[in-house]
């Protein structure tokens, strides 16, 4: 018997950690997520100041990395390698 899913596949899902430049306060935190999560396809988004990171889980159907780092970059974040 074939498997019926509703909505998206979760084959199309993936998870990624960004690196974020300028990260200061909650604030920082909440217009980051806003940021992420306004970009279609975006299921979820964790992001840690601390850590100077963000975990999105997106549909790669909809969205991409170079687009959330755009969308990023317009709220006035700097997408940015880890640190070490």
């Amino acid at each position: 018997m074939e498997e019926i899913h509703l909505g998206q596949p979760k084959d199309n899902l993936e998870t990624r950690d960004i690196g974020i430049a300028g990260m200061t306060c909650d604030n920082c935190v909440r217009l980051v997520e806003k940021a992420l999560r306004g970009k279609p396809g975006v299921k979820e988004v964790s992001v840690d100041r601390e850590a100077a990171r963000a975990r999105v889980t997106f549909d790669t159907t909809c969205t991409s990395i170079p687009e959330l780092h755009d969308a990023l970059l317009k709220s006035g974040y700097t997408p940015s390698p880890f640190p070490a």
